[in-house]
């Protein structure tokens, strides 16, 4: 049974808020004294209480909590651009469009199918996944309206680049009812013109399959990760966005990795239930940290990583029990440096800049 939205008081969240400060750009003259840079701000979907964490890091504000709705079904996933964020929603079927400065949601957009990831393409435009029907859907965020199109086996994440959007497809058997994915074969990439929504190009990948995430590199490649079942190792593989070939796979990141991130640069981590927190250089394409020296996590559900190279592990805490999630804190080194409460159920993540709160008059 789904936990009712949560009213508690998020204070371990303003506890830390002050702890997570980062003061960048030291010894540089301010361009306009009179406006404050944004906060680079870390956003936490919480499933089950149905909230968003939001949390600025590179300032004191306080953080705060986003109630999406106190009558919706399971949020599935989220993305955010600038002060707009997208989240998903099994039943009923819903994309709620979220105004993160205004901390209210703006629209709800109605779905012919159950939706899963989504993807900001521009401040505008959003795409959604549903997995059990093979299709994404683009949205008009303004407006709220739809068009579909039919873009491979389970589709579940997207990446953005060179104008195109990348939909990564698991290829998962959707009948399958046990806890270990059916896996039907090697994930594959379709690629969208988000103008015309139109398909124009299918990129295949090697095994093991059950594609679970993607990212852009610091290089412009895509780095999706394979996560493979119960007896066949995860891997990266590296797609050309440009050639729309696969030009690397590499193993070493133990069973069912879930999610992967990058710092901009050359250095990305995967997070696994099994294998704990891991590193990949793609500068010397070799696994810095793989399966057996992870740093161990408990039920880890995303990664994200700030400016200054930190790099924050989502936990879930108790999904079917009121436990609080964490967010664990790593140096781009994997010294962990602090702990911070989430919400109920912490899941899918992401960075924005907001602009910070008014002084208090």
């Amino acid at each position: 049974m789904r936990s009712r939205p949560s009213s508690a008081d998020p204070a371990p969240l303003f506890r830390v808020a002050a702890a997570l400060v980062l003061f960048a750009g030291a010894g540089c003259a301010a361009t306009n004294p009179g406006t404050p840079p944004p906060d680079e701000t870390l956003v936490v979907l919480n499933t089950s209480d149905g909230t968003l964490s939001v949390l600025p890091i590179t300032s004191s504000g306080p953080a705060f909590s986003i109630l999406l709705s106190t009558d919706s079904g399971a949020a599935m996933g989220v993305a955010m651009l600038g002060s707009t964020a997208v989240v998903s929603v099994g039943e009923p079927r819903e994309v709620l469009v979220v105004n993160l400065t205004g901390r209210f949601v703006q629209r709800r957009v109605t779905l012919e199918h159950v939706p899963g990831g989504v993807t900001l393409v521009s401040d505008s435009v959003a795409y959604v996944a549903s997995p059990a029907a093979n299709v994404v859907t683009r949205i008009r965020l303004q407006s709220g309206d739809t068009a579909s199109v039919v873009a491979g086996q389970t589709p579940v994440a997207f990446a953005v680049a060179r104008g195109r959007v990348f939909v990564l497809n698991a290829n998962l058997e959707p009948a399958c009812d046990t806890t270990v994915p059916c896996i039907l074969g090697p994930s594959w990439l379709t690629v969208i013109d988000p103008d015309g929504n139109l398909v124009s190009d299918s990129i295949g990948m090697p095994g093991p399959g059950n594609g679970s995430a993607i990212v852009v590199g610091g290089d412009g490649l895509l780095y999706a990760l394979s996560s493979g079942g119960a007896e066949e190792p995860g891997r990266i593989v590296i797609v050309d966005p440009v050639s729309r070939a696969e030009v690397g796979s590499f193993g070493g990141f133990g069973l069912l990795p879930r999610a992967i991130a990058g710092d901009g640069r050359e250095r990305l981590y995967v997070v696994s239930p099994t294998a704990g927190l891991m590193e990949f250089n793609t500068r010397t394409r070799r696994v810095v940290r793989g399966a057996g020296s992870g740093i161990p996590l408990q039920d880890p559900r995303s990664v994200v990583v700030d400016g200054s190279g930190l790099v924050y592990v989502i936990e879930s805490g108790g999904c079917a029990y009121p436990v609080p999630g964490r967010i664990r804190v790593f140096r781009p080194e994997l010294t962990e440096t602090r702990v911070v409460t989430a919400g109920i159920c912490a899941d899918a993540s992401g960075l924005v800049k907001l602009p910070p709160p008014p002084p208090p008059e």
